[in-house]
């Protein structure tokens, strides 16, 4: 019953994910594997959204490569499996990841990953991706002479950039500092533009500093529309989740 019904959800849901990274046949794929006791995990670039194919998985002391389309299929765990497993994800050219697969009743709560391509060491990329709802998130990234966001400034040459704004769930939203200002001070924030739907627990910012990922920041679960992720100062980056006014978000 409980895969009827996700299969039925991803069909009328993800029809309009028209420019997430994951399209509605892509969704609905993924759905279907479960009637075969499979589940596919799909990693694509963060940037172009493109399948990285051939990106190494481990999960324990298994290693996986993703497929020409940027999959890996892994049995489904048993039913009455509750648990947080470590995971790495890498590929040359890519900065790896470690973060935790969580297994909830037998299911995997996340099962489609993003990987952001190698930076200079002074640059800093910010990445936040969430479900199906809200619609739309924005990220923002504010410093004492710009504003980077859909709504504001989305690029500033050799400075920093927008690189990707996603209207239809899922995301990613990425913003790209190409050296960061040491003399500057900068705030990371999230705006929920859609007024339906809430900030939940699947969504996530990953912050990449140094050519490195420094951080994924979950995010909580809230009815706020502006949240304030992460701060910059001195060259020292910290994560405290603050609650703002919405004009800071304007």
């Amino acid at each position: 019953m409980f895969k009827n019904i996700l299969l039925i959800l991803t069909l009328t849901l993800s029809s309009v994910y028209g420019d997430s990274c994951w399209q509605r046949s892509e969704l609905a794929e993924m759905a279907q594997d479960e009637f075969n006791d499979k589940v596919r995990f799909s990693i694509k670039d963060a940037i172009s959204c493109k399948a990285v194919q051939g990106a190494e998985f481990h999960l324990g002391n298994t290693v996986f490569k993703s497929d020409k389309e940027g999959m890996i299929s892994l049995p489904i765990p048993p039913e009455d499996m509750d648990a947080e497993i470590p995971i790495k994800i890498e590929k040359k050219g890519y900065i790896s990841t470690n973060e935790y697969l969580l297994v909830s009743f037998g299911t995997f709560w996340k099962t489609q990953f993003l990987m952001s391509k190698n930076l200079p060491k002074k640059s800093a990329r910010f990445v936040l991706s969430w479900g199906e709802r809200p619609m739309d998130l924005d990220l923002h990234l504010k410093a004492n002479k710009y504003h980077i966001s859909y709504t504001n400034t989305k690029s500033i040459s050799g400075v920093a950039s927008l690189d990707r704004d996603s209207r239809r769930g899922y995301g990613p939203e990425s913003i790209t500092v190409k050296t960061l200002d040491k003399n500057d001070t900068y705030s990371v924030m999230v705006h929920r533009y859609s007024y339906k739907g809430r900030i939940d627990q699947k969504g996530q910012l990953k912050v990449y500093l140094n050519n490195k990922l420094d951080a994924i920041v979950t995010l909580p679960n809230s009815n706020e529309r502006c949240l304030e992720l992460a701060t910059i100062k001195n060259n020292k980056i910290s994560y405290k989740t603050k609650i703002l006014d919405e004009s800071f978000c304007e």
